[in-house]
């Protein structure tokens, strides 16, 4: 009897479930569809804005060598879980992870140091050294949505991979700057930059560390308890109240480099000092990832628009045996950074945008309202038709335009029998932002002999030439 009873309430307890399933698909398929939680849309000026900002990172990459590289949105899990470390945040709580229907874990890229490693072992290019690479890519993170961190994101990235000299650091930090500097970012940029030292270095550190935080484990939060025993470097990388006071005091990173590590550091900041790059070295600043090592950099914008939280717009280090790490045939050293596409784009204004030209508008004048004896298409006001010849003219027309400038013919949006007044057609036009700086018109007599009617929307004045001027007309 009790076994019946408990198999009642479960079969109870799963049908419940299934209802509020099929109540939850019910609601979504008939309320109006909306973006995911976390993925945002973007068009008119936030396109803008986004095109204008990655123009700048595409040059000025391009003028430092870089070449273009585009990896898949997918790849294996284990490409991110073996560079990342399975005890790092992303690894840990943000991958979009998911079982495909080969029984492959596969994973939505979060980040492209990773993914540039493996298509550099993927194409054979281990012996082809050294890479300048750049990419803009989407990103995926299942974390909390706020204002410059969303679950898709873009990022701009470079990766130099072949160069174990400290120069290279200085050459990545160098682009990164310049990149900032030529986007004119309101607000005030801050270069903040520190050495994680070579692997024996790190492992020092680690270990005074762990000793360090483990005498203060009960006052630490819960995040830096777990890192404690994960990852302790990244406890100096905790915003949290209670670990701030307790990191302040923590052991320094500089006593415990090696000579060698001391050396690549020192050679990086007289590189920036000699090209005139203001920056911070910040002894608790620590980068995310495990691969890290070496010189790492942050650059903040001081800006209201970011807050403290979200200020760092690029940041970037040094990854030396990155390759390796995947099963490639050598240890390759590499450096690079990633910044951030929404933030830039968060603290640039709308103005300093440069908007493209509006296309030069093709407006056709619709024939004069014919009458009909057909009772059944009566209406309150009737047709205004436009006949397929001069359809084809406003094609050429505006064909002939793009030779020289953007342009499109105005399409009647809403009754494709009918064609709305000139007069409505010119207001509905001059309504746009921006504002077009010409308007084109044409209709059966234009047609007959050849011509067009420009207006001039600025000066508002208007004169009919012949379609073989119409280029020197709108220039």
């Amino acid at each position: 009897m009790y076994g019946w009873s408990r198999a009642g309430h479960a079969s109870q307890r799963y049908t419940t479930q299934i209802q509020r399933c099929t109540l939850q698909i019910q609601r979504y398929t008939t309320q109006a569809p909306r973006a995911v939680r976390g993925m945002a849309d973007r068009i008119g000026v936030a396109e803008h804005k986004h095109q204008h900002i990655l123009t700048h990172a595409r040059t000025t990459a391009t003028r430092y060598g870089y070449t273009p590289i585009h990896t898949p949105v997918i790849e294996y899990s284990s490409i991110f879980e073996r560079t990342l470390g399975t005890n790092s945040d992303v690894v840990g709580k943000e991958l979009y992870k998911f079982l495909d229907s080969s029984n492959a874990w596969m994973t939505l890229r979060p980040e492209g140091t990773a993914s540039v490693a493996r298509a550099i072992i993927t194409n054979k290019l281990e012996h082809a050294m050294p890479q300048r690479l750049f990419y803009s890519e989407s990103m995926f993170r299942h974390e909390r949505p706020q204002r410059g961190r969303q679950r898709q994101f873009e990022q701009f990235g470079v990766e130099l991979v072949g160069v174990a000299h400290p120069a290279a650091d200085v050459e990545c930090v160098q682009l990164g700057w310049d990149f900032l500097c030529a986007l004119k970012v309101p607000g005030q940029l801050v270069l903040h930059i520190n050495t994680l030292g070579d692997q024996e270095s790190r492992s020092a550190y680690r270990e005074a560390l762990a000793q360090y935080f483990g005498q203060h484990r009960d006052k630490l939060s819960d995040d830096s308890q777990r890192r404690l025993d994960t990852n302790p470097l990244r406890i100096l990388d905790s915003k949290h109240e209670s670990d701030l006071h307790i990191t302040a005091c923590a052991p320094a990173y500089s006593d415990y480099l090696t000579p060698a590590s001391r050396a690549h550091f020192a050679f990086v900041t007289n590189g920036l000092h000699a090209l005139n790059i203001p920056y911070t070295v910040n002894p608790r600043l620590v980068r995310g990832l495990d691969y890290y090592q070496h010189t790492v950099w942050e650059v903040e914008c001081v800006s209201s628009e970011l807050g403290r939280s979200q200020a760092t717009v690029l940041a970037g280090g040094r990854y030396d045996g990155l390759t390796s790490m995947l099963g490639g045939s050598r240890k390759l050293p590499g450096v690079g950074w990633a910044s951030g596409i929404e933030r830039l784009a968060l603290v640039m204004p709308d103005e300093h945008v440069p908007v493209p030209e509006p296309p030069v508008p093709v407006l056709i004048i619709p024939d004069q309202p014919v009458e009909t004896t057909d009772r059944s298409l009566t209406t309150d006001r009737p047709s205004r038709e436009v006949k397929p010849d001069v359809y084809a003219y406003a094609m050429r027309v505006a064909r002939d335009i793009r030779k020289f400038r953007s342009a499109c013919v105005v399409h009647n949006s809403s009754d494709s029998t009918k064609h709305q007044p000139l007069g409505k057609q010119l207001a509905s036009v001059l309504a746009r932002q921006p504002t077009p700086t010409h308007v084109v018109i044409v209709g059966s007599h234009e047609m007959e002999l050849n011509r067009v009617i420009v207006r001039d929307t600025i000066a508002q004045t208007q004169h009919e030439i012949s379609i073989d001027n119409i280029g020197q007309a709108l220039n």
